[in-house]
């Protein structure tokens, strides 16, 4: 018996109201008796953390808890964030013998056709999602009582992430089980990544409005200044007594908003402070995203730094204003060093999710020099400049989504004061205690996309996961490479 899962017209990457199907393609060699075939759209958001070493932090821990940690210094968790069955196998019409609930198919290739809507929010929060990833007894297996005490947030389903391996990674798939009734044979599974990229959130209306920052230069005079001469080098023009002083601004729209491989919305303008009779000078344009990615697993969290160079313009000697311009003139710097320069396709929208979160911030670097051109500058100045920036994803939601969201108004429940709760007893479903920590019904998002076509316009490439069907952190051993905080602090 072998199974396997063909995907129809497989995209680059799917997103949020996209369908998503294909067949499960069953080859048996001989008859085999089959109970069921079932088809799961899954996604994970797993993390592994190491607790640190109670040997290094005695004040951290009590005697138990250190007595605890020893056994138990890998801290886990595994969020469905994404959980959709579909039985395709036995369906109303079947050619097979059936006896006790199961069926006997005789030797030959059967396939099944699935087909799935990709929804708006995460569902590792719902309840009756909790139930179905349990199993086992009363519909709560291990999986089921874990999913119940973890924390969740209920948030639009994030991107897939790889790039921490062992420690951190978000994925989705496609899987399928062909169930056997026989406890002497084993369940056939096959399964098939994909990747997603999730719409973005309605923006803002359009303004004029900015947000900046802005950092003051002042070069020294020439006389504060002495040039080091040689025989070899060339006469240089004399310098004036007053050098120049200014104030240099980034722009971006407000709010700050980069998209997913596009380029920087960027303005730089230079302020004349003072008079002076030399040449201002632009030697070099940096710009770097840095992305920090907070993880957490259970009572341990740990932030991962990342950074993208996006723009590396050295040597430059481009003249800003004029010399003669007067006090407070701002002047532009020319875009077109930068506005073609995409963000690259490894970048991940900004997302929150129940163990996972990606922010981002942006720095630009302008470097400024004066004197003639095309000699060298008596002085150069470098100045940071720094924004907090959110991340979109380019890919825009129905306008038949956005005209529903603006047109409901949906009442917002109350919810009753909850008792405390021992975490290590969480309230069990059905029971009155367990409604006073459910979260709230699905969104009135995911109600009103139930009839809405999938997002219609250009898709952006991106590569955030190197393999879809890489082995997941649970296929990797226990602890996968999750980094010792020992051997952090060895390393120095």
């Amino acid at each position: 018996m072998s199974v396997r899962i063909q995907l129809d017209n497989p995209h680059s990457f799917y997103t949020n109201l996209d369908y998503i199907s294909g067949r499960v393609i069953l080859s048996l060699t001989h008859d085999e008796t089959i109970s069921a075939i079932v088809v799961k759209l899954e996604g994970e958001s797993g993390t592994i953390l190491m607790r640190p070493s109670p040997r290094q932090h005695p004040e951290l821990y009590t005697r138990r808890e250190q007595r605890r940690d020893q056994r138990q210094g890998i801290a886990m968790e595994n969020h469905k964030i994404l959980y959709r069955l579909s039985q395709v196998f036995p369906s109303s019409v079947v050619n097979a013998q059936r006896s006790a609930g199961a069926y006997t198919l005789g030797a030959s290739t059967y396939e099944y056709p699935f087909r799935f809507k990709i929804p708006i929010n995460n569902s590792c929060h719902d309840p009756r999602t909790q139930q179905m990833v349990g199993g086992g007894f009363a519909g709560l297996g291990l999986s089921g009582l874990a999913q119940m005490q973890y924390i969740h947030v209920k948030k639009t389903l994030p991107p897939s992430l790889t790039g921490f391996p062992g420690e951190a990674e978000i994925r989705y798939y496609i899987k399928v089980t062909v169930q056997r009734p026989s406890l002497f044979k084993e369940n056939r599974r096959a399964s098939t990544g994909f990747k997603f990229l999730p719409i973005e959130p309605p923006r803002p209306a359009p303004t004029t409005n900015e947000v900046f920052a802005r950092r003051p230069y002042d070069f020294q005079s020439v006389q504060a200044y002495r040039r080091k001469s040689s025989v070899f080098s060339k006469k240089s023009a004399p310098l004036s007594d007053t050098a120049p002083k200014g104030e240099v601004d980034a722009r971006l729209p407000s709010p700050a908003i980069l998209t997913c491989n596009d380029p920087l919305p960027l303005r730089i303008l230079v302020r004349k402070t003072r008079e002076s009779a030399e040449q201002v000078l632009l030697t070099s344009v940096h710009a770097e995203l840095w992305g920090y990615t907070d993880v957490r697993a259970q009572d341990v969290t740990r932030t991962e730094k990342s950074n993208w160079p996006i723009l590396n313009l050295n040597s430059l000697s481009i003249p800003v204003g004029k010399p003669g311009d007067a006090l407070g003139t701002e002047t532009i710097v020319n875009k077109e060093l930068w506005d073609r320069i995409p963000l690259p396709n490894t970048i991940a929208p900004s997302f929150e999710t129940c163990n996972l979160a990606r922010r981002y911030e942006l720095e630009i670097r302008v470097g400024l020099g004066y004197g003639v051109r095309e000699e060298i500058q008596p002085q150069t100045i470098v100045l940071p400049l720094n924004f907090k920036v959110d991340i979109y994803s380019g890919i825009k939601p129905p306008e038949a989504l956005l005209s529903a969201m603006a047109t409901s108004h949906p009442p917002v429940p109350t919810r009753p004061t909850a008792p405390p709760m021992d975490p290590a007893y969480p309230p069990q479903l059905g029971t009155p205690a367990a409604a006073q920590v459910e979260d709230a019904p699905p969104s009135y998002e995911d109600a009103m996309a139930e009839d809405i076509t999938p997002a219609d316009g250009p898709r952006r490439e991106y590569s955030g996961v190197t393999d879809e069907n890489a082995p997941g952190l649970d296929e990797k051993g226990p602890s996968g490479s999750a980094p010792r905080y020992e051997d952090i602090s060895k390393g120095g």
